[in-house]
């Protein structure tokens, strides 16, 4: 009877956790929302092996071993609970079946045939990390595609929800509710996340969990664990009467009822099984209790077969690489129309990413830190980085600029591309250096003082100086951090007088004495 109670148990867990996960991408935080959900991230499979690559064997980067762990006991119980993804789907699935006629809802058993697909998948995504590109990580990863949806498409809804209802409050003299800052993302990331979603979606309400088990390549991953799982679902012979309500549920379709045979490498432990089987028919078994079984999870040729299509995978797929290489080259060259030209062609990483190679190499594209950016400083980008890069974030000062006292990024990446910083180690943090430009400014075209520039520089890196009876700007690069306020200052369109050079490797600027420090006009919101 207990085993009928695993569902609606899954359940719960799976919305606690999706829900904790989303407000955080939000960014709305609270005592018991911001640990929760800290603690729920180091739990995501690859963020947290990319988190063991950059700190290894830090406690926060060795969530997937845990993942690793519970697989190997019960199964693929984080496709089904901690995943928020997972439960993305399952919340489509739910849906999709009060709208569709009863024998559409039934699920029906496929043989695994995909395997193919979805090892090859999974090698390729391997082969492209390996040799230094996150591409089809950032394009495939369940969370990486959550933190995407959310923060490109559920955010702004959220937050036009909560000034809408803000303004509404104002007009009654009721000010509890701070109206939010509105993200400005661009067109062509939002139609990727957009296209993501559908196909999602689709899958789901098509074919229930068919991304988890064609195309992800954590579920292949914990797929090829979970065939070796200690506790498996397994039919006893005498309760089960060959009904196939079991079979008619399960959204994975890896339940043959005919058969009586589970296939472990594809079931989701969504325990939808044990619920539908009024006679218990349906049990967890000790795979080394030493009982035999009529039931296997997996025959030996298929797992042969998968293993032998994984090995030829990843000897074809290395033909891939100089293809991606030369693809991801041609793709930072600078000098295109309408953008800021910098010294390395490259985009600024945000304080705490080391260098340009780590943060690439770190990052899995999944917004939380856009999110999370107070300023809207850090955005998605498209091809900023290359094909190696896709769709990886950049600080776009013409947008706004990073707050001086602000470290809130390096608190929430959860793959360890944006190390923690504390505010004073921040302070001296140079991820760029400001270059000023003379035949563009105003003080020379035009003849009339700026200084705009000047006036919001936290650092004072840059100054003032005499010019045929006004005053013209000068950097500093000593002390200059790259924070980008006195390019989002500067007025002059569509080019800069003034930008920011990235560092492809973070240095450290000169400190500033106290009696020296940050001007308090550089926290404000605008600069004019």
């Amino acid at each position: 009877m207990l085993l009928r109670h695993l569902r609606k148990i899954r359940i719960i867990v799976s919305l606690l956790i999706f829900g904790f996960l989303l407000l955080f991408f939000m960014n709305v935080h609270g005592r018991i929302i911001d640990p929760v959900a800290e603690f729920l991230l180091r739990l995501q499979f690859f963020p947290s092996v990319l988190r063991f690559s950059a700190i290894a064997f830090a406690v926060s980067s060795l969530g997937f071993l845990l993942i690793l762990l519970l697989t190997f006991l019960f199964g693929r119980v984080y496709c089904s609970s901690i995943c928020p993804l997972g439960t993305l789907q399952d919340i489509f699935i739910a849906l999709a079946r009060r709208f569709k006629p009863k024998k559409k809802r039934r699920f029906v058993y496929t043989s695994n045939r995909k395997f193919i697909l979805r090892y090859s998948i999974l090698a390729a995504t391997l082969l492209f990390w390996f040799f230094g590109s996150l591409f089809l990580l950032n394009l495939l990863d369940p969370y990486s595609n959550f933190g995407k949806i959310s923060v490109t498409l559920f955010q702004p809804l959220f937050t036009q929800g909560v000034n809408g209802l803000s303004g509404l409050l104002e007009r009654l003299d009721l000010f509890f509710i701070t109206p939010l800052l509105k993200q400005s993302l661009p067109g062509d990331v939002v139609a990727v996340s957009v296209g993501i979603l559908g196909v999602i979606m689709t899958l789901s309400i098509w074919r229930g969990r068919l991304f988890c088990n064609s195309l992800c390549p954590v579920g292949s991953v914990l797929g090829l664990v979970s065939t070796r799982s200690l506790y498996r679902v397994a039919f006893r012979e005498a309760a089960c009467t060959l009904c196939g309500k079991c079979e008619k549920v399960c959204k994975a379709e890896c339940i043959d009822s005919k058969k009586k045979t589970v296939d472990m490498s594809r079931c989701v432990s969504c325990f939808n099984c044990f619920d539908s089987c009024s006679n218990n028919g349906l049990y967890y078994e000790n795979a080394f209790s030493g009982k035999k079984k009529a039931i296997t999870l997996n025959t030996t040729d298929n797992l042969r077969n998968e293993k032998r299509t994984f090995l030829l995978t990843l000897a074809g797929g290395m033909m891939s690489i100089p293809l991606l290489k030369k693809l991801a080259k041609a793709q930072v060259e600078p000098g295109k129309a309408g953008m800021v030209p910098t010294g390395t062609g490259l985009p600024v990483t945000p304080p705490g990413s080391m260098s340009h190679d780590h943060f690439t190499g770190k990052c899995i594209a999944c917004y939380l830190c856009v999110g999370a950016c107070p300023t809207n400083v850090i955005i998605p980008s498209f091809f900023d980085y290359g094909l190696e890069g896709f769709m990886q974030p950049k600080l776009d000062y013409h947008k706004s600029f990073c707050n001086f006292d602000c470290t809130r990024c390096t608190e929430v990446c959860p793959t360890g591309a944006i190390t923690r910083l504390d505010r004073d180690t921040k302070h001296i943090t140079q991820i760029g250096i400001a270059k000023f430009m003379y035949e563009s400014c105003v003080v020379t075209v035009d003849g009339t003082d700026c200084g705009a520039c000047s006036e919001h520089c936290p650092t004072k890196a840059v100054t003032m100086v005499p010019y045929n009876g006004l005053w013209l700007p000068e950097v500093e690069p000593e002390l200059c951090i790259g924070c980008g306020a006195c390019e989002f200052a500067c007025p002059t369109e569509p080019y800069k007088a003034i930008y920011v050079e990235s560092n492809a490797l973070h240095k450290q600027a000169l400190p500033l004495s106290d009696d020296h420090g940050p001007r308090d006009h550089d926290k404000d919101e605008f600069p004019f």
